[in-house]
């Protein structure tokens, strides 16, 4: 073979390995309505649900992924247009809200009655109207502006942590359990009573 004929070959094998159909973008969501009924939205993308094989629509539609063998629901703001909409974590599931973008969960957040529920309030002017449920419960106010009107009430161990350019106004904590910046904290006398 002579080398002109050895690079001719050469040059269609590479362009015919350049060819490759990627079909990633036929999976690209905003949100959940554009996945399959066996996939959720999560980064942007429609993944394999966390679930069992025959049990993917086990997760409740307001979670942007879920563990379903574990109960365990994430709302992504960032993923779900702000969460401009009250959010209303699902009964009988622990509940990570993420409000990372600016005016995040303004509407407010309702944990659910008997699980743990984290709320991360980074964005700016996140967080508003938070009321947590009676199981753990763990407001994060690092946002500036962030943390109006969160409400403790039957939690059996709430924390609130303000961070320096968080609002944290109108914080309401059970028993006494306030903390600096206008949180509230688990760590007093009466104040973490989960089992």
């Amino acid at each position: 073979m002579t080398l002109a004929r050895w690079l001719a070959a050469l040059a269609l094998a590479i362009a015919a390995g350049c060819s490759v159909n990627h079909h990633s973008g036929d999976f690209v969501c905003s949100d959940q309505v554009r996945c399959a009924d066996d996939r959720i939205c999560v980064d942007g993308f429609c993944v394999l649900a966390d679930s069992p094989a025959g049990d993917a629509g086990v997760c409740p539609s307001v979670c942007t992924s879920c563990s379903a063998g574990q109960n365990t629901c994430t709302i992504d703001c960032a993923v779900n247009g702000g969460c401009t909409a009250k959010v209303a974590c699902p009964d009988g599931w622990s509940c990570n809200v993420l409000c990372s973008t600016q005016n995040a969960c303004r509407n407010g957040v309702v944990c659910p009655d008997d699980q743990p529920c984290t709320i991360t309030c980074t964005g700016f002017r996140s967080c508003q109207g938070v009321t947590c449920g009676a199981g753990r419960c763990s407001v994060d106010c690092a946002g500036g502006g962030s943390c109006r009107d969160i409400v403790c009430g039957p939690s059996c161990a709430c924390d609130v942590g303000c961070g320096s350019v968080a609002t944290c106004s109108n914080v309401s904590c059970d028993q006494g359990c306030d903390a600096p910046l206008g949180g509230c904290s688990t760590l007093g006398a009466g104040c973490n009573t989960c089992k």
